[in-house]
């Protein structure tokens, strides 16, 4: 009694390369899979943070003004508008 014949060891590895194949496909082309996938987006969430007890930070751009939300478990989202800050080449 075998436990495993030849070919299912077979059709394992062909479906394991055809897998390392469209991984390799993938990430050869991140980057133009990522504009792709991103393409006319308003809303961009930059950055999540857990702020502890069910809370959470979200840093959103929608059309290239920045948002802090937060997020708590119960109760409303508090959002502010954050202005952009001054070029370090102003600062000199």
């Amino acid at each position: 009694m075998d436990i495993l014949q030849t070919q299912q060891i077979m059709t394992v590895l062909v479906f394991l390369g055809v897998l390392g194949l469209a991984w390799l496909v993938v990430q050869l082309n991140r980057t133009k899979l990522a504009q792709k996938t991103h393409a006319g987006r308003r809303l961009i969430i930059r950055e999540t943070a857990g702020l502890g007890n069910g809370e959470r930070a979200l840093l959103i751009e929608a059309e290239g003004q920045s948002v802090l939300a937060i997020l708590p478990r119960k109760g409303q989202v508090q959002m502010m508008a954050l202005s952009h800050p001054a070029s370090s080449e102003g600062a000199e």
